[in-house]
């Protein structure tokens, strides 16, 4: 058997969801799922596919009109013929683009901590080394200082993730503008995680924007359905990068997939056809990661700042606990299921993460559960 696949071990979110399972009071904030269903646009287009047949192979690079209509909608300096491919969710992609990349057991793949730990995962599984760049000195983002100091010879990429799992960070228009200059510099690709790119505020500037035919190069990025519309089980998604590498990346779909899921794709069709549900779950969720903030703050909790994605990274540490010691409490005594911060990185084991995609009145126990633990243990006139 491959022993780098027997040495990886998957990171357990599911076992802290399993400890709320059979509870009826518990209180699931573990997952990155949203709670609503999928849009309806997606279900009648999928049941229109059955209905009339198109059940078939699509084509290798994913069906043409939904290449085309992700490509105006999100990307529009790209090239729906010959610079994108659809994937069987985001998590192929990766897999995909990583795929393409890596070459040689001296390949570095350089990755922002706190990181999705798929990332780290899939690199080892590749042969080639995971270099993590602890960001939390540096407002948790990257920069050319800390580049400096792990960019060498044997560096193929970077990936950010933007806005980031789990700390919901995003990059201002300078922070992008001296990454993006320091890649093309250095020749280095960079891997662009954009599967939250829908939870971002009126600042937010995406990298694409920035782009020149010329740094366009050294760019991929990846995206999907299962965060934006809520589709996780439907499993679409897309990268775009160069016509060259997108040659590449179509061989590796076939290879591992073949085609993906025709009625599938048909539901994404459907499912872009309709702002409106996005909009309304953007705005949900975001309300619930900063009606959160504000209570950390009024409580004097530290976190991580954000205004985007829908997690929120919270520092524990004034509580005598690792993050893992405050998940377990939690749920033992308050029905509540969190996840560890050193799931997404050694460093970070004094953090939790809290996942925002979920009913306000979840969101709303979670906090004043977390306010009667701190009376319980803290003299606070205003309690």
């Amino acid at each position: 058997m491959n022993e780098r696949l027997k040495q990886i071990k998957l990171h357990p979110v599911r076992y802290y969801k399993s400890l709320i399972k059979n509870d009826p009071q518990g209180i699931d904030l573990t997952i990155g799922e949203g709670h609503f269903n999928s849009p309806f646009n997606a279900k009648l287009k999928a049941y229109e596919a059955l209905l009339t047949n198109n059940t078939k192979y699509s084509q290798i690079e994913g069906d043409k009109a939904l290449r085309k209509l992700v490509v105006e909608k999100y990307y529009p300096k790209y090239d729906e013929n010959t610079e994108i491919i659809i994937t069987n969710g985001s998590s192929q992609g990766l897999f995909n683009v990583l795929l393409t990349l890596i070459s040689s057991f001296e390949d570095e793949v350089i990755i922002a901590g706190p990181y999705y730990p798929a990332y780290y995962n899939v690199i080892r599984l590749l042969g080639a080394k995971p270099v993590v760049i602890d960001t939390s000195k540096s407002q948790f983002k990257l920069n050319r200082e800390l580049l400096e100091i792990k960019v060498n010879k044997n560096t193929k990429a970077l990936i950010i993730n933007e806005p980031n799992n789990p700390t919901g960070v995003s990059y201002t228009l300078s922070e992008k503008k001296e990454l993006l200059n320091y890649s093309v510099e250095k020749e280095i690709y960079v891997i662009v995680d954009e599967i939250y790119r829908l939870y971002t505020d009126s600042s937010y500037v995406p990298f694409h924007d920035l782009l020149d035919n010329n740094s366009k190069k050294y760019f991929i990025f990846i995206n999907g359905l299962s965060k934006s519309h809520l589709m996780t089980g439907y499993r679409i998604g897309f990268v775009l990068s160069n016509p060259l590498f997108c040659q590449q990346l179509r061989k590796a779909n076939y290879l591992i997939v073949s085609s993906i899921s025709s009625i599938m794709q048909q539901a994404a069709i459907g499912a872009l056809t309709d702002d409106y549900f996005c909009e309304f779950v953007k705005k949900y969720y975001l309300n619930n990661v900063a009606m959160l903030l504000d209570a950390l703050k009024f409580l004097k909790v530290p976190y991580v700042d954000t205004t985007c994605g829908y997690y929120v990274f919270i520092d524990v540490s004034k509580f005598n606990m690792s993050g893992r010691e405050f998940c377990l409490f939690f749920s033992k005594n308050y029905h509540i299921a969190l996840v560890p911060g050193d799931l997404f990185g050694v460093d970070y084991s004094n953090y939790i993460r809290v996942s925002c995609c979920k009913d306000v009145t979840d969101i709303v126990k979670f906090v004043e559960f977390f306010t009667s633990y701190i009376a319980s243990i803290s003299q606070i006139s205003w309690l």
